[in-house]
């Protein structure tokens, strides 16, 4: 599927919130710490991303698909919090999410994507996998009951 993806104003962070909340929901008592995701609100997106980042928003006309988050580190662009509405899954709109913010990277001369993915989500693991991300730190949650990868792409030019 093809879709309209493009950068979030400000004052569509609301719908980047609603889209990730809907997209994590799934994960409530399946994780263990629970998901960051389903704590944060619009003002946390807005703080994380302040001066150094921003959100995609995927769009099948005017209905609101997927988004996906992202800041710039020294080296890298961190791209975070990739969500797919249930409704819209199994449709490439993660892949092209991912696509454009890799293309994004490039643009800025950024030659490598991470990004961070749970141990106890094998799927999600497999997705980046297929994109060409390679596990760089393997880091543990303090209970010790989860880990999760940091995962990297080098981005070609």
């Amino acid at each position: 599927m093809s879709c309209l993806i493009r950068t979030a104003e400000d004052h569509e962070l609301i719908l980047v919130h609603r889209l990730m909340r809907e997209a994590f929901e799934e994960y409530r008592d399946r994780l263990n710490p629970p998901s960051g995701a389903l704590r944060e609100e619009v003002e946390d997106i807005r703080n994380k991303i302040a001066g150094r980042g921003g959100a995609v928003i995927a769009w099948d006309g005017k209905e609101p698909l997927g988004s996906a988050q992202y800041y710039y580190e020294e080296s890298y662009m961190y791209i975070g919090r990739v969500s797919v509405s249930g409704k819209a899954r199994g449709r490439g709109i993660g892949q092209e999410l991912m696509t454009c913010l890799e293309n994004m990277a490039r643009n800025r001369q950024v030659s490598e994507a991470r990004i961070e993915v749970r141990l106890s989500l094998p799927g999600n693991i497999a997705f980046y996998e297929k994109r060409g991300y390679e596990v760089v730190e393997m880091l543990e949650y303090p209970n010790k009951t989860d880990a999760w990868y940091v995962m990297k792409k080098v981005l070609q030019p």
